[in-house]
């Protein structure tokens, strides 16, 4: 499961994510189609942690403490 699969599902849905990271539910679909691995150009690590109650871990594999 890709990191943003796992944050979809953690809020309910792609709008509910939208709506909770204050973008549109295109962004969350162009993250999807392009394999999964969310950016944070736009959105920072901490927001999708709030949004979506998972650890930057599982949000940012690659993610280092």
């Amino acid at each position: 499961m890709t990191p943003i699969e796992k944050a979809i599902n953690a809020t309910g849905g792609q709008t509910k994510l939208a709506k909770a990271l204050g973008v549109s539910p295109q962004l969350i679909h162009q993250i999807k189609k392009k394999g999964g691995k969310i950016c944070t150009r736009s959105i920072s690590p901490d927001q999708w942690k709030k949004a979506t109650g998972l650890s930057k871990k599982e949000l940012f594999p690659d993610y280092q403490d």
